[in-house]
């Protein structure tokens, strides 16, 4: 098997033996040339045999009467035959004609005088050489004929494919249709398209065949030619560089990039070199094709992945407005019932403090009033936390998350655990407060929904990403509509945490079930490694 795209010049001498197997392979095909079973050829012949006949009886009836005029006559009349023949045959039945009346022709010629038999034998010459200038001016135009029919031939399957390559952007449309056209409907050919997985398209093979069966999968050379362009980019065929191959793969390609390749096999005759241009031509045709089709694939999913982020975006908006009233209505209720309350109550213990009360009244009094600020203080301080912790300013994100997990540990009866591995490292402040709102956020999902007795939180600080776990063994969920970027029809809770992620650009992969528990891996590159 070869592989080369181009054949060698050769440098050695050709041997005799070489040259003899030459002469004799163009002896055999001028032969099998020669029209035996057109009837025109016999009738000719038949022509020539009755010529020759009626000059016998001629001459025997001494109406030549031997003069040299009269007697090259039927000899001259030879020349209609010999260049209908080259007309209608070329070489192929101008040579044989003139053989075959000469050969008759020799008997009677033998009886004449050397000087009867010189002038004979020099008029047979001219009218073998009239045929033979016939006959290679008919075959040459001939040979012009059949190439014109031959380059309008491949210029309109060119065309062909050019029309199905341009038809649709329906990739499998396109395959079959170019295949289809590239195929010569005269000869027995089994043609394939190799199209290799992209990340938007699938690899697929399709096969089509010309007055052969189709075969249901490639022939183990064509499969192993085919692969071999596949992974090298260049031309393969069956047979070394610079003979006529059997079986011809060419790479499609778009730049450096191989997209594939297309192949032709051909039963019980070589594949000519205009024929292996015509599929190089193919190729190159295809391959622009092919690559549009790849770009219009690519920018469709790019298009629906935007859409779809668009979609996720407004829909966040919309919940994180209605949830930042929620918010501002929780606290303005809570402000008025907890903080502006106490803060009543003390203003009306301090207004019932009177000068003329007893010390110990007073005193009383005074110290009631400052628990009720003491409880007012932690309540405002813990709203401010809530609203944005300052361990996260001044001691960085693993204290914050450790808060988080106390917090938790403390209001619930669920067991909390946090590890953190790797070199510790200090994060940009938008960064921090953006993996803090996704761990609190998965922290409040586990309080609020989860029903978990355990939770694990691990940071892992490893090489060039922070990769930060939330682990639970609660009831799970079903997620729904999952996306391979991580975004899903749920709540706001999952959105924020996906929007977030978003910004941070690292990725969040959440997995759960039924009864299996919830984990949320959020990866984020650490600076040095973005």
């Amino acid at each position: 098997m070869s592989t080369e795209t181009a054949a060698r010049p050769s440098t050695a001498t050709a041997s005799p033996s070489g040259h003899s197997r030459t002469q004799g392979r163009w002896v055999a095909r001028y032969l099998a040339s020669i029209p035996l079973r057109d009837y025109r050829f016999w009738i000719i012949q038949i022509l020539i045999l009755l010529i020759n006949i009626g000059h016998l009886l001629l001459e025997e009836a001494q109406v030549l009467g031997g003069q040299w005029a009269l007697y090259l006559l039927s000899i001259s009349v030879l020349l209609i035959p010999v260049v209908y023949s080259a007309l209608a045959f070329g070489l192929a039945g101008a040579i044989p004609t003139a053989l075959w009346a000469l050969v008759l022709s020799l008997p009677e010629i033998s009886s004449h005088t050397w000087t009867t038999r010189a002038g004979i034998l020099v008029q047979f010459g001219i009218v073998c050489a009239i045929g033979v200038i016939v006959g290679i001016r008919v075959d040459r135009e001939a040979a012009a004929t059949r190439a014109a029919d031959q380059a309008n031939l491949r210029l309109s399957r060119l065309n062909a494919t050019a029309a199905a390559v341009a038809a649709s952007l329906d990739l499998e449309h396109v395959l079959r249709g170019t295949l289809r056209a590239t195929l010569d409907p005269r000869k027995g050919q089994i043609g394939w398209i190799r199209t290799l997985a992209r990340p938007h398209t699938s690899g697929m093979t399709i096969i089509d065949a010309s007055l052969v069966a189709l075969p249901g999968q490639l022939e183990q050379p064509q499969e192993a030619l085919t692969t071999a362009a596949c992974q090298t980019g260049l031309q393969q065929r069956d047979e070394p560089a610079g003979t006529d191959p059997h079986t011809i793969v060419v790479a499609l390609k778009s730049g450096q990039r191989t997209l594939g390749a297309i192949g032709i096999a051909q039963a019980g005759e070589a594949i000519l070199a205009d024929e292996c241009n015509v599929l190089v031509a193919v190729a190159n045709q295809l391959s622009v094709a092919l690559n549009n089709i790849f770009d219009h694939a690519s920018t469709r999913e790019a298009l629906s992945e935007l859409a779809e982020a668009k979609r996720n975006l407004e829909t966040y908006v919309e919940l994180a407005t209605e949830a930042q009233e929620a918010e501002r209505k929780r606290l303005s209720r809570e402000l008025h019932d907890d903080v502006l309350q106490s803060l009543a109550v003390a203003k009306a213990q301090i207004d019932a403090v009177s000068p003329e009360a007893a010390p110990e009244d007073t005193s009383a009094r005074l110290l009631g009033v400052q628990e009720i600020l003491a409880a007012t203080i932690g309540s405002v301080r813990r709203y401010c936390k809530d609203l944005r912790p300052s361990l996260l300013d001044d001691l960085g994100l693993i204290d914050a998350i450790s808060w988080l997990v106390s917090e938790l540990r403390s209001r619930t009866a669920v067991e909390v655990g946090m590890v953190v591995t790797g070199p510790r490292q200090r994060l940009s402040e938008r960064d921090e407060l953006l993996i803090f709102r996704v761990v609190q956020e998965a922290l409040h999902n586990v309080e609020r929904h989860a029903q978990a007795t355990e939770v694990q939180v691990g940071l892992d600080f490893g090489g060039d990403t922070l990769t930060v776990v939330v682990e639970d063994d609660g009831k799970g969920m079903r997620l729904s509509g999952e996306k391979a970027s991580g975004a899903w029809e749920a709540g706001l809770g999952l959105r924020g945490m996906d929007e977030r992620t978003k910004l941070l650009e690292g990725s969040l992969v959440t997995t759960s079930a039924p009864g299996e528990g919830t984990t949320i891996a959020l990866s984020v590159p650490l600076p040095h490694g973005r």
